[in-house]
């Protein structure tokens, strides 16, 4: 049923969720922020300030809790903006609160978190986001939309439940109309799977280096990296069934090198800024499932490996410092 006056919470109030849930709230819709402290403390006291690429907001008037005890009532929409090692926690503590009929999506990087909301949502209820949209928080109650892009791609795990598709347009077109270009779709998987394409590569390589992802785009020897690893995630999601949306690694590259890189090629890479906070990164979700799944098929994949290890090792020595 589509709601008339729908309640929405952000589960992961961090830049992205801020995002949508500023344009939301601006919007006139009901928002609850669930998030960190001094990020809600400095929205309740003088909303929320968008900047960026997509012009300057601001909203306030939202419904705040650091907690999930915090929460109340029922939701018609749960957005999971979290981390991709936290998902399983955060959906479990919030599934309770979404109404009968309700959705989630998992607005989120890497592979793995669609199917945790199905498991434990069920998966009429549980829609994919694939969001290739940076920002970041500049200071408390503040967030600067950086790159756009592609528009946002929503959709189920499961489209043939009654009336999944009909309210996966219909949010689509909400968020179309607050700012965020948004488009349905009953193939999620192959979204979420290109997006994978895009930031396996560029992700983890610009965080070692400490670079722009334009400047990875320039030098030959990085090319040739990345278009190993390029190569390694086709090959593990075709072997899986996956319905890529390029035909062969070469046609993917000719976009990514023509489009999607010179679209962010100021942008730094948000594993970059998670290791020089010292904290974990989304690595395992991204090149090192790539690698889990190619040992489970017999497909080698020694670049994706190789990503994922460096990542990890860099996380252990600046944790231990």
């Amino acid at each position: 049923m589509i709601p008339s006056n729908p309640k929405i919470l952000i589960a992961g109030s961090g830049a992205v969720g801020s995002v949508f849930g500023g344009l939301l709230r601006e919007a006139g819709h009901e928002v609850t922020l669930l998030g960190r402290d001094w990020h809600l403390r400095a929205i309740e006291a003088l909303g929320l300030e968008i900047s960026g690429i997509w012009g300057d907001h601001r909203a306030d008037g939202f419904r705040l809790a650091t907690r999930v005890a915090d929460l109340s009532g029922s939701y018609d929409l749960i957005l999971v903006s979290v981390k991709a090692y936290d998902t399983r926690q955060i959906v479990q503590e919030v599934a309770p609160y979404l109404r009968p009929g309700g959705l989630a999506i998992a607005l989120q990087n890497g592979l793995g978190n669609l199917e945790t909301l199905a498991e434990v949502i069920g998966p009429g209820g549980s829609l994919g986001g694939s969001v290739l949209i940076g920002a970041k928080i500049p200071g408390p109650g503040k967030v600067t939309v950086t790159v756009y892009a592609a528009p946002v791609v929503i959709g189920p795990l499961d489209s043939s439940s009654t009336g999944c598709m009909e309210l996966t347009r219909f949010w689509a077109s909400l968020f179309s109309r607050m700012g965020i270009p948004c488009e349905p779709t009953d193939q999620i998987l192959s979204h979420l799977w290109a997006k994978v394409l895009y930031n396996a590569p560029l992700n983890p390589l610009g965080a070692i280096l400490r670079v722009h992802y334009g400047a990875l785009g320039e030098e030959q020897e990085l090319k040739t990296i990345m278009d190993r690893i390029i190569d390694e995630v086709f090959q593990v999601g075709q072997k899986k069934g996956v319905r890529l949306l390029w035909k062969s690694a070469d046609d993917y590259r000719d976009l990514f090198y023509s489009k999607l890189l010179p679209a962010t090629y100021d942008h730094q890479s948000s594993m970059l800024q998670d290791l020089e906070r010292r904290r974990r990164t989304e690595i395992n979700a991204l090149n090192g499932k790539i690698w889990r799944y190619g040992k489970e098929l017999g497909i080698p994949t020694p670049f994706n490996e190789a990503m994922t290890q460096l990542i990890r090792g860099r996380e252990s020595l600046d944790m231990s410092r």
